[in-house]
């Protein structure tokens, strides 16, 4: 398969595409390479040595003989530009990690919460949006967070797929429905992984 990973120079994007490329599947990285600056703006690094992502991509190729694909590309601010891009490369999959990672960054200040939204909330759109436009008939996966749930001090396990609750109708009866688990998310970081 043919398969877009975005977000690919990131924390799980980077195992997900070796993986995959070990597997025998073609891999396209879409990354804006935000892990990175985020990381020297916070004066933080990973604790195994990150090498670029054109080196990462040079070893692999190097190591395995099979290439990962990489397009700078920011999908939240640079739109027309993914559009093109996912028209020509058509993936048979795509694999949606391409948002800011971390609450407590989301949270920071006014520049990171307009930051946090924009990137999380535009790059999922600008995604399905051209999906739709280019008529493109991919699986799309989505990494999300149990934090859009928020931290309910109820001691209930959070159930899968549907609740069942009794609503109150106008006329006094109690009618059984079965509902999504609600949303509570605790912070703007978790407000964009619902949006």
């Amino acid at each position: 398969m043919k398969i877009a990973i975005l977000g690919g120079d990131g924390f799980v994007g980077w195992p997900t595409s070796l993986h995959l490329s070990d597997q025998g599947h073609e891999v396209h990285i879409v990354d804006n390479l935000s892990r990175r600056w985020i990381d020297a703006e916070l004066g933080v690094q990973s604790l195994t040595p990150m090498d670029s992502i054109q080196e990462r991509t040079r070893i692999w190729k190097q190591e395995t003989g099979n290439t990962i694909r990489f397009q700078l590309i920011d999908i939240a601010r640079d739109y027309e530009v993914f559009k093109a891009w996912l028209g020509e490369t058509r993936p048979d999959a795509i694999i949606h990690f391409a948002e800011q990672r971390a609450a407590p960054y989301s949270m920071k200040s006014d520049h990171h919460k307009n930051y946090t939204v924009n990137n999380n909330v535009s790059a999922t759109h600008h995604l399905l949006n051209a999906m739709v436009e280019l008529d493109l008939d991919a699986h799309l996966v989505h990494l999300g967070t149990m934090g859009v749930y928020g931290y309910s001090s109820v001691g209930a396990a959070i159930p899968e797929g549907y609740l069942s609750v009794d609503v109150e109708t106008l006329s006094g009866d109690k009618a059984s429905q079965d509902i999504l688990y609600p949303a509570n998310p605790g912070s703007i970081y978790h407000m964009t992984k619902c949006l």
